[in-house]
């Protein structure tokens, strides 16, 4: 239990992070999704996994919340290291579709968010 609760406020804190720099103009989801970062996000990726996968592993019963997450983390750093490609056209295009700047921050930063209010409530939303 103690650990779900440790992964639902990583996943706040890291939301609040990315908020933070972005009020001094600092844009770090921006910076991380460089091609020349790729190994610093690809590292971001992993470090979730296995945190992820060491919480999914250690609780009882099997909570598929964090199960779901460590999914996402998973294809993440698949998608990194199979699809390079692919993934950075993606973000390529999705910044022609959109004029805001910092867009991707602002959707990284409610992702992160509900992630970590959906970790800290999933006992109640699993029956434990």
């Amino acid at each position: 239990m103690h650990m779900i609760i440790l992964l639902g406020y990583l996943y706040l804190f890291y939301a609040i992070l990315i908020l933070s720099l972005l009020t001094f103009n600092y844009h770090l989801v921006g910076w991380l999704i460089m091609q020349k970062n790729k190994k610093i996000y690809i590292r971001l990726e992993a470090f979730f996994v296995f945190i992820t996968a060491f919480v999914l592993f250690n609780s009882s019963p099997l909570n598929w919340v964090v199960g779901i997450l460590m999914l996402f983390h998973l294809i993440g750093v698949g998608t990194l290291l199979f699809n390079a490609d692919s993934f950075y056209g993606s973000i390529e295009e999705f910044y022609e579709l959109t004029s805001q700047k910092n867009i991707l921050e602002l959707l990284t930063v409610f992702t992160l968010t509900l992630s970590g209010f959906l970790v800290l409530y999933s006992p109640l939303i699993i029956g434990s």
